[in-house]
């Protein structure tokens, strides 16, 4: 017994049509993955000209990941001085970017108290306690 075209072309749309609703329920545009960061990053995230953290905690006298996620189309950058706002000298410092994560590479701190700063917007500070 042979089948209607009609029925035929219906069984070719399912055929074709239920995989990519499989793939779109599966797998579309959910939940991101959570962020995978290097050992030992320190996380600070920008928002609303606004970092998310006052206070960082970096190891004394070790290089460490400094991982800056920028949830801003404004460019921000992370400076550490040796005082507040734009005295003292720089201890590490960055290129202003915008709307991106970025992993930074930043030398040994002695231990001690420390400042940062968005260079771009100076009222976005904080202290840094290597130790």
């Amino acid at each position: 017994m042979s089948m209607r075209p009609a029925t035929l072309r219906r069984r070719a749309a399912l055929a074709f049509l239920v995989p990519i609703a499989i793939v779109v329920a599966c797998g579309g545009s959910g939940t991101p993955e959570p962020a995978t960061y290097p050992p030992g990053a320190v996380v600070i995230e920008s928002k609303d000209r606004k970092f998310d953290a006052d206070m960082l905690l970096v190891p004394a006298d070790t290089a460490f990941p400094l991982v800056l996620v920028n949830h801003d189309s404004d460019k921000h950058n992370i400076a550490i001085r040796t005082k507040a706002g734009f005295e003292g000298d720089i201890i590490f410092r960055h290129d202003p970017v915008s709307n991106m994560t970025i992993t930074l590479d930043v030398p040994p701190i002695a231990a001690g108290t420390y400042h940062f700063l968005c260079e771009v917007h100076p009222t976005m500070t904080g202290t840094v306690l290597s130790q």
